[in-house]
This record gives structure tokens, sequence and C-alpha cells, in this order.
């Protein structure tokens, strides 16, 4: 494993937590608070010779009247109800490949593939049954356009002091959005060896779980694991190895 302050799983982690701070609101009424935080996370990247990344990242959550960050996402509330969120949302799109980064002697050859912006529209509905949130949100950036989207259901369960969090999901992404990230060009090809290929429109289902446990008043530790399905478009490329993207992350975090 190495080390480093890579971005990309940065990110990513850092969303999942504030997913995971948000889900731990479970009553209908109840809003997520603001909170600062430090998290140490890993996640393995699905593109080839590419080692499981270990960091620590600070994670910080604001909750305003109007305007929220959650993990890297900015949004702004168009409708919120006791139950009902609709926000206006704009965040990174969580993939990025440097072709320094690889051991794949390859892949060195190939162009970097750096993080996307997007914006669009999200959606969260909590009820006594569950947690459900969803987002559709268009490339903006100018990295080949497309589209991308996430749907995802939660349902949290008290167990004494630890909320169990258990969710289900998938998230996908338009053929520009993948060729952009796992593509190979005929000049990339002629240029590394790998066979040329254009990437589809894919869906990727995901399961998650979080461990939410409140110590006192403010403070907050929280667990998280997920694993990724990746779709044929992705596994099918030249660029990646195996069949599944996985992440995890313990935090400790004061809310306010």
């Amino acid at each position: 494993m190495r080390v480093q302050p890579l971005l990309f799983p940065a990110l990513a982690v850092a969303t999942l937590l504030a997913s995971a701070a948000a889900q731990a609101q479970v009553a209908p009424g109840a809003k997520p608070r603001s909170s600062v935080g430090l998290a140490v996370a890993a996640q393995k990247s699905p593109y080839a010779g590419y080692d499981t990344d270990v960091l620590p990242i600070p994670v910080v959550n604001y909750e305003g009247k109007s305007f929220h960050l959650r993990g890297g996402s900015l949004g702004w509330k168009l409708f919120n109800s006791e139950s009902t969120e609709v926000s206006l949302l704009a965040s990174p799109y969580m993939m990025r490949f440097k072709h320094k980064d690889t051991d794949d002697v390859r892949l060195r050859q190939l162009s970097d593939r750096s993080l996307s912006a997007m914006a669009g529209v999200a959606v969260r509905h909590t009820a006594p049954w569950g947690i459900v949130q969803a987002n559709v949100q268009a490339e903006v950036s100018g990295h080949g356009g497309g589209f991308a989207a996430d749907a995802k259901y939660a349902y949290p369960i008290p167990t004494g002091k630890v909320t169990l969090i258990p969710g289900i999901g998938a998230s996908y992404a338009s053929a520009d959005l993948n060729d952009y990230y796992f593509g190979v060009s005929a000049r990339e090809s002629a240029r590394s060896g790998l066979a040329t290929y254009q990437a589809g429109s894919g869906v990727s289902p995901y399961i998650d779980l979080t461990a939410v446990m409140p110590l006192g008043a403010h403070w907050v530790a929280t667990g998280s694991l997920r694993r990724t399905r990746l779709s044929d478009a992705v596994t099918d490329s030249p660029m990646t190895e195996g069949k599944h993207m996985d992440s995890a992350l313990i935090a400790l975090s004061y809310g306010f």
C-alpha cells in the first residue's frame, strides 16, 4: 500500500462520510448538522497498476438555510420540508487517472484524465421505512460531455448506542463520460500497445454499510464500507483490472 494525499479518494470517501452523516438523522424532520472532523480512508482504484491508497483527510460539512456543503458537493436548496429536500447540486466526478501513478508500463504511456465538474439536481426523502436519495448531473468542464446519475436506498437500524445503516444503490455513467475515463484512442493505442477501446454507458450497483456512534452531545464516530460492482463498460477497458471497487473509512467528527 502507498500513503499519499490524492484528491480523488479523498473526495470520494468524504462524500461517503457526508452521506453517512446525513443518514444518521433518521427521524423525519431531523436535519443534518454542520460538522468538522478527520477521517482515515482506503480506496482501490479500478485502473490497472494502482495500489490501494490509504490516507488521512479532513472532512467539513456545512448546513445552512439555503446552501450546504457535503463532502465536496455544493448544493442550493430549492425545496426543503420535514421529510424531503430538493437541491441544485455542483460536485466533482469521483474519477481521475494519472499515468505516473500506475505501475503498468503500458498505462504509463496514456494521457491523464482529470476530475470533471458536474452540475444537476438532487433529491433526498426521509421516512420511517428508510431514506431514498438520488441525483442526476451533467458534465460541465469540457471533458467530452455526458451525464451521470445515482440512486440509493438506506435503512437505519438502531442497535443500542450504535446505528447501523445498510444501503444499496446504483450509479449510471453515460458513454461520453465513460469513454473519457476508460477509452483508449488510436493514438494512445499506437503509443502504448493497448487495444483501442471506445466505452459505452454503464450501470454500477453498490452496497455499503455505515456504523454511527454518538460520543456525547457533539462528537460522533463513523465507520463505512462500500463495494461497487463495476459496469461492463469499465471492466472491458484495457485500462482496468478486476470487477469491483472497494472503499472504507473511519472518522471522528464534531457536530454543531
